[in-house]
């Protein structure tokens, strides 16, 4: 199996529904191939961290009896089970129309709106920011709206530091950018600066300096609801 097959099969593989037989040839590669098992484990800590950071509603008995109704109504005439089917599928355009309408009208529009999606990675080492990094470009695939903010502090500066790279050699620098370009916010801990004897200079210009990461990451919880991820 060559790297493209296992790409494609990534997700299907994290997510358990592959074919026994593609699982053992995708295994046989990934214990071969360091960047696809890397990539693999990206998406393992993304599929953890939706699962950790979604809400589950049960739907209103009311809604879930009709459900049940028009699903089970297999022994009603085929005239019938089609003014259920239009019926259905009506309701389904609406409730669809008025998900849509809310969504264009904003968090301010009721209290069935729902608000952006904001999370805050918590960078501490600089071993760990080539994963993370991987997994923030997962997240955005699978979450495109998500408001992300990368605080980083103690070791995990050093990647947002004039001509750090990254394990293959592409300077860090390159890759910020693209994440800026997304919306992405990268802050670094001033702090962390002074101790290390680091000036502003040293840092590059796509991250914001905070007088403090640990403050930093606070703040955004408390005051700003961001979800809180550590890598």
């Amino acid at each position: 199996m060559k790297c493209p097959e296992a790409a494609r099969l990534l997700h299907v593989y994290v997510d358990d529904e592959l074919e026994p037989a593609a699982v053992l040839g995708l295994e046989e590669h990934l214990r071969g191939c360091a960047r696809c098992r890397a990539r693999a484990e990206s998406l393992r800590e993304l599929r953890a961290a939706v699962q950790r950071h979604t809400e589950y509603r049960l739907a209103p008995a009311g809604l879930r009896a009709r459900l049940q109704e028009s699903i089970g109504a297999g022994t009603a005439s085929g005239a019938m089970r089609r003014e259920r089917r239009v019926a259905f599928a009506a309701a389904g355009l609406a409730l669809l129309a008025l998900a849509v309408g809310l969504w264009r009208a904003g968090p301010e529009s009721g209290p069935a709106a729902k608000a952006q999606s904001k999370v805050v990675y918590h960078i501490t080492s600089s071993g760990h920011a080539g994963a993370a990094l991987r997994t923030l470009r997962n997240h955005l695939e699978a979450s495109p709206g998500t408001k992300v903010v990368v605080v980083a502090h103690n070791e995990g500066v050093d990647f947002l530091l004039r001509g750090a790279r990254d394990e293959s050699g592409a300077l860090y620098e390159d890759a910020v950018r693209r994440f800026k370009t997304r919306g992405v916010d990268f802050r670094v801990c001033n702090n962390t600066l002074v101790r290390r004897e680091i000036g502003p200079g040293g840092i590059i210009p796509e991250a914001t300096l905070v007088p403090s990461g640990i403050a930093e990451v606070g703040r955004l919880q408390e005051q700003e609801g961001y979800a809180y991820l550590r890598m």
